[in-house]
């Protein structure tokens, strides 16, 4: 983990029609400095309702996580999480990007999360969030610096929900 860039800052990105939208910049090149494949992995967040994504080489790291605690649990004489390899790596797609970082937003993943004319991005470490601003705006539980730095970067451009 120690030389792994991690994901960090935000930006409001407009997603087009078919559902392409960029990475913005900073999260894009933390993304090619942890994979030299050009592809991110996009599911759906375990507690919010957004996405989820990340670098190609996060998904080995996740899974020698996951694999620690099923043994850990087995040494303990413990039910491990079977599902959790399943929600990790069963509910989630890659998408390659382009040089500028455009990608297409997997489409049942761009419904779950309501994603539809804008996409927030957020940077959470090791992963990147991405947020229909209408459905963060209109989540109670929501954190709410998050909800306005989306307020305030709706209003930078000129976008009302």
């Amino acid at each position: 983990m120690a030389d792994r860039e991690l994901f960090e800052g935000f930006a409001l990105q407009a997603v087009d029609q078919k559902g392409r939208v960029a990475i913005p910049a900073d999260l894009r090149n933390a993304a090619e400095r942890n994979s030299d494949i050009r592809q991110i992995v996009v599911g759906l967040h375990p507690h919010d309702p957004c996405l989820s994504a990340h670098d190609l080489s996060w998904s080995k790291e996740k899974y020698e996580r996951i694999d620690r605690k099923e043994q850990q649990a087995a040494d303990r004489g413990e039910d491990a999480d079977y599902k959790a390899k399943r929600r990790a790596f069963g509910q989630v797609e890659k998408a390659p990007y382009d040089d500028s970082g455009r990608f297409v937003i997997p489409p049942f993943f761009r419904m779950k999360a309501g994603i539809q004319k804008w996409a927030l991005f957020y940077g959470s470490g090791e992963t990147f969030d991405i947020w229909a601003p209408e459905r963060l705006m209109s989540d109670a539980q929501a954190d709410p610096t998050l909800r306005e730095i989306c307020e305030y970067l709706c209003q930078a451009k000129g976008v009302k929900l």
